[in-house]
């Protein structure tokens, strides 16, 4: 089946798509805490389990859910393949440069495209096609997903909500242009600009409740501490968590050197992760505790938390493993083409998605 460019969209469709397991994907890194593996460990001796040569590079994390796994790709590509094989489902060919990675919720992927004609767009899960869209702008920041409803922001200001189900504009709202996306904090929905500045709007209606100064620019997405305070990371060197709604600075740590990726929230500390290579542990309520230890590597995505041990994607196409406990390095795997987006832990499996490259899975 072919598809023209000149049209929206094409779905080709290559085996059914299995309706067991968990398939729920409602946050970029799988939880707005970006720790969604802070349980999980992995093998101290990975090995390739598959490979998906069809792809050639990502956009943003994939989504990875039990039985299947949602890639949005460089060349207007939205792919659902088997977590546990990598077989391809189907491929969903989309008008528009894909701005971030996919989310899936309510068996459906739910997309974003750049450019003033940017879309907002859902896909069935299960048969890979077109559900709805809408014409909104440039959507380049992670989206977020709670109940039946997905926020999102432009890079031109405007931030939205729609309903999952039916493609209905709930509200829209303009002033926050950011590359870090909505964070739902309670009943609030927090967005940090690029004009340092955060804007905390009511979640339910998009009306504004503040707009307060930051002392850092963030371009990562935020992280959830807890039901009144997120967590902000900066390339300014900033890592800081922040009352909502009032937007106090509860604290402020200096990295030392840029901070690239998403903090990492996960049980009582709070993960950074330099360019450098550095990961930093800040305890929550004794953020002068912390301590710091040297991967090694240039990483410019956040580090995936584990029980023991931490993975770093690093620029060059590495993935790194770091036991916590012990201090050193225990393994360094080869993912192929340039990492800025760090891999996904479900189960035991680590999926990686180079931005140019074949997407890969360890176990």
């Amino acid at each position: 089946m072919a598809c023209l460019a000149v049209t929206w969209a094409c779905a080709v469709t290559f085996r059914d798509v299995p309706r067991s397991g968990v398939n729920e994907v409602r946050s970029y890194l799988g939880s707005a805490t970006r720790a969604s593996a802070a349980s999980d460990e992995v093998s101290e001796d990975p090995e390739l389990v598959w490979r998906s040569a069809d792809i050639r590079g990502t956009v943003g994390a994939p989504a990875v859910g039990e039985r299947v796994t949602v890639v949005a790709t460089v060349d207007r590509w939205v792919y659902a393949l088997d977590t546990r094989t990598g077989q391809l489902f189907w491929r969903y060919r989309i008008r528009g440069t894909l701005g971030t990675g996919p989310l899936i919720a309510g068996g459906l992927v739910i997309v974003g495209t750049q450019g003033r004609d940017g879309q907002l767009a859902a896909i069935d899960l299960y048969t890979g096609k077109r559900r709805w869209n809408d014409r909104i702008g440039d959507i380049a920041s992670p989206l977020a997903i709670h109940g039946n409803v997905v926020y999102g922001a432009t890079q031109n200001g405007l931030v939205f909500a729609y309903s999952i189900e039916d493609g209905h504009r709930r509200w829209v709202t303009g002033g926050a242009p950011t590359r870090s996306g909505p964070l739902l904090v309670g009943r609030h929905l927090a967005v940090a600009t690029l004009r340092d500045t955060l804007v905390v709007l009511e979640a339910s209606t998009g009306l504004r409740v503040v707009r307060a100064p930051l002392p850092a620019t963030a371009v990562a997405p935020l992280a959830l501490l807890d039901d009144s305070t997120l967590v902000l990371s900066s390339p300014s060197g900033a890592v800081m968590a922040i009352e909502i709604p009032t937007g106090r600075v509860r604290w402020q740590v200096d990295t030392e050197a840029p901070v690239y990726g998403a903090p990492v929230v996960a049980r009582d500390t709070v993960f950074a992760l330099t360019n450098e290579g550095v990961l930093w542990a800040i305890p929550v309520n004794d953020p002068d505790g912390l301590v710091k230890a040297s991967i090694g590597g240039v990483s410019v995505s956040a580090p995936v938390v584990l029980r023991h041990g931490v993975l770093v994607a690093t620029v060059d196409g590495h993935v790194i493993y770091f036991d916590r406990v012990t201090g050193r390095r225990v393994w360094m795997r080869r993912a192929g083409g340039e990492l800025r987006h760090p891999p996904i832990v479900a189960q035991g499996q680590i999926v990686v998605a180079p931005i140019l490259g074949e997407v890969l899975s360890f176990r």
